[in-house]
């Protein structure tokens, strides 16, 4: 028997001490190294650190997939663990340089006071402070020092690994502690010149950036300003910088002084040296005595900065203002300052820039850094009517441009500009068509290669140019109504846009574009506020029935004991029976309704009516496979008849049978799988469904695995059945032979016999005779006489 394929790594099983790397790595070994080990090596931090891309030092095979950031991210048991496991990894990691979260017991809300504790960050984070050395710790806390200072070097490896743990952080669903080390090593960065200016992006990117699927080091190449910068913690802004471009001190946080506050580098508790204050980041060139009051509230000063908060801040990249209406840094508490039209328009500006903003730089209104470059005002210093007006302009000036693409590209297909080619609205005969081949890779994505590229037929290339279009333009639209999740995974139940057709996309495009009007519509008479479908807070309502699994966590978890019972209980069936109710036509594959007159709706039915419709669907089930399976027997029958032949006995039509929901679901996870994306999906719900598919897989494996021994066993009883046969026919052949030999000799005999009778016919052969006799007669008379001698031979002549 082949040896078994091994399993693939996963992070999952690492972080819970049930897998070892290639290199036979554990956690356990990894938790125990020392700090200069975790100082020297480089193959341990993408392990306690994971991310969905490899680094370079990063073994590729044990790289984190999305579907197991899924498992990591969400509410089950394991989920936890593993947040639990990197919360130690986190703290092993801040050990090396002397910091420490300040322990939970003695942190309290942001905005409260108390001068015992330390108020948390305004994103509930907890502060990284010092450790207090202890006599007789036997912690080496001048080498920890000394590695802390080592983190102002240019060239230090850390910062690489600190946009690691941010970003890590953040996928992990540990966005306070992410948000923690951010907010620090920023502080820490501001204070010490000598780290690169993008090394601080770096970290800004990955603390801020929605994309987190992206590696911080292509995201920063097309990122805002505001992403890269971040925001000055709780309200605080940038304090003065001198003799260099970044300056030397600040107080980005607002945490008070005393045991818990942080001080990050040489000099602490030094005043500036410098009257000057050189522009940086955004800053103005100003004297000391000249910086502008601070709009912000402080306190005693704490982190970096000098103690007492002797130290007003600097201008800073809004010039010591606030953020403007539209800013997506202004907190919360400014936004609730704010009139109801002012905090309409602030929200309509957030909502133009996110979905505009691409358009405008298409259309050379903005550069590629999203700097107003156009002729006109600016969209985002607006009024909130005339803002309305710019957006439906926008839309009219994107339909021209792409109207113009449309036409360029039908030039250069050598067509008239207004004749069809493969991106006109007219439809053609494939347009009906769905893109079912395997070989291609990425098909409707930006990132297709050439070479697949070249593969595709004239009907296809105009299908993914299609595709790649509408991911571009619909999906905001689609995430927007709830079509897909906030990470652009489809939920819906109905068939996603990539497997449609070209004519059912361009019918699905419509009908986004008609909901998209409706909504707008609705926003300019005031019957919808536009910053609704910004708000973080989900609704109570959920868009899904009861087994549906793409229900929300918070909604199922509101659901009666009965209900999520009942949920749990319809989703087994429809994963089960789903195929068959198509197949038996008790519901329409296309708008899923239930079209059964006979049967009621099982969404309708209580807990025991459901469990008797299954035990009903299982009998109707095998008899549909036993029908199925009579069906073919009398069409081999058929087929052997017509030939003449003997039907050779009919194997076993399927190795294990497979409910049609079990096959549904297998062709919608390939289909997944082949788009790029993980085969199950990021809910409570789902996870449970793989835990239960991957069983079941296993219980089919191990079955397949009997029935293949069983099937290898009777397989050799054959063949040493057909050996014994061979052994008796060879017997068989030794007898026979045998048998030909006795028949050979008995002709032999015969034929001596016929000789002898051939002989004794001959005259000569008489006469011999008779002279024999005479001769013995003579002997018997002693004397012969001469004249009967003499007459015996002339006899002799004569008969001669």
């Amino acid at each position: 028997m082949p040896p078994k394929k091994p399993k693939p790594f996963s992070i999952v099983s690492w972080y819970n001490g049930n897998m070892v790397t290639p290199n036979n790595v554990s956690i356990q070994n990894v938790m125990s190294y020392t700090e200069d080990e975790l100082e020297t090596r480089h193959n341990f931090i993408q392990l306690l650190f994971p991310l969905p891309w490899p680094s370079k030092h990063a073994n590729k095979t044990v790289v984190a997939t999305k579907e197991q950031f899924s498992i990591i991210r969400g509410g089950g048991p394991v989920g936890k663990k593993f947040r639990m496991a990197m919360l130690e990894s986190l703290k092993k990691i801040l050990a090396m340089f002397d910091l420490e979260l300040t322990p939970a017991n003695l942190c309290i809300a942001f905005g409260r006071s108390d001068p015992t504790k330390t108020a948390r960050h305004r994103n509930k984070g907890r502060r990284i402070r010092r450790i207090t050395p202890v006599e007789g710790d036997k912690i080496d806390h001048a080498a920890r020092e000394a590695r802390f200072q080592a983190l102002a070097n240019p060239d230090n490896h850390h910062h690489r690994r600190i946009t690691r743990i941010i970003r890590s952080l953040r996928l992990s669903r540990r966005d306070d502690d992410a948000d923690s080390v951010y907010r620090f090593f920023r502080r820490f960065a501001r204070e010490h010149p000598t780290i690169p200016r993008r090394t601080l992006e770096m970290w800004g990117v990955a603390a801020n950036s929605a994309y987190l699927y992206t590696d911080p080091a292509e995201d920063i190449k097309t990122t805002s300003r505001d992403i890269k910068d971040g925001e000055p913690s709780d309200g605080d802004a940038e304090s003065v910088k001198s003799t260099s471009e970044e300056g030397t001190n600040s107080t980005d946080e607002g945490s008070g002084t005393g045991p818990d506050s942080v001080d990050g580098g040489s000099g602490r508790g030094k005043s500036p040296s410098s009257s000057k204050t050189p522009s940086g980041r955004g800053g103005t060139s100003t004297s000391s005595s000249e910086k502008e009051p601070s709009v912000y509230d402080t306190d005693s000063g704490g982190g970096f900065g000098p103690p007492g908060g002797g130290t007003p801040p600097p201008p800073g990249p809004e010039r010591g203002q606030p953020p403007e209406i539209g800013d997506n840094r202004m907190s919360v508490e400014d936004i609730q300052k704010l009139t109801q039209p002012e905090r309409d328009l602030h929200y309509a500006r957030i909502q133009h820039r996110k979905e505009n903003r691409d358009a405008e730089i298409k259309l050379d209104f903005r550069n590629a850094n999203g700097e107003w470059i156009g002729e006109d005002q600016d969209p985002l210093t607006m009024i909130l009517v005339d803002l309305r007006i710019w957006q439906f302009v926008l839309r009219d000036k994107e339909e021209e441009r792409r109207g113009q693409d449309a036409i360029e590209r039908r030039i250069k297909e050598g067509n008239d500009p207004d004749e069809s080619s493969s991106d006109s609205s007219e439809e053609e005969d494939d347009d009906g068509k769905e893109f079912l081949r395997d070989d291609i890779k990425k098909f409707g994505k930006r990132d297709l290669s050439d070479e697949d590229l070249a593969k595709l037929e004239p009907w296809e290339l105009k299908l993914h140019l299609a595709q790649v279009e509408h991911w571009g333009d619909y999906l905001d639209i689609e995430i927007k109504f709830k079509f897909r999740n906030g990470d652009g995974f489809w939920r819906h139940r109905g068939t996603e846009p990539i497997l449609l057709s070209y004519r059912d996309l361009k019918a699905w495009q419509l009908e986004m574009d008609d909901r998209q009007a409706e909504w707008m519509d609705e926003v300019n008479r005031g019957g919808r506020r536009r910053s609704a479908e910004i708000s973080s807070n989900s609704s109570d309502a959920s868009d899904y029935n009861l087994g549906n699994p793409a229900m929300s966590e918070r909604y199922f978890a509101q659901l009666g004991a009965e209900d999520q019972e009942k949920h749990y209980a319809l989703a087994a069936y429809f994963d089960k029976f789903r195929e068959l109710e198509y197949v038996l036509g008790f519901r329409d594959r296309k708008t899923l309704e239930w079209i059964s007159e006979v049967q009621t709706d099982p969404e309708d039915l209580n807990l025991d009516e459901l469990e008797q419709w299954e035990i009903e669907m299982e009998q109707m089930e095998n008899a549909y496979i036993a029908q199925q399976d009579a069906e073919e027997a009398a069409e081999e029958a058929a087929a052997a008849a017509a030939s003449n032949s003997t039907p050779a006995p009919r194997q076993q039509r399927r190795p294990r049978v497979r409910s049609p929901g079990t096959i549904e679901a297998e062709r919608i996870m390939a289909d997944r799988v082949r788009r790029g994306l993980g085969p199950f999906g990021d809910s409570p719900e789902a996870i449970v469904y793989k835990a239960i598919y991957l069983q079941r897989q296993k219980e089919y494996a191990e079955k397949e695995e009997k029935e293949r021994l069983e099937a290898e066993r009777l397989e050799k009883e054959k063949e040493k059945e057909k050996e014994k046969e061979k052994e008796k026919e060879k017997e068989k052949e030794k007898e026979k032979e045998k048998e030909k030999e006795k028949e050979k000799e008995k002709e032999k005999e015969k034929e001596k016999e016929k000789e002898k009778e051939k002989e004794s016919d001959d005259p000569g052969e008489q006469l011999r005779t008779e002279e024999a006799a005479r001769a013995s007669g003579a002997k018997s008379t002693r004397r012969t006489p001469s004249g009967r001698s003499n007459s015996s031979r002339n006899k002799r002549r004569r008969v001669a």
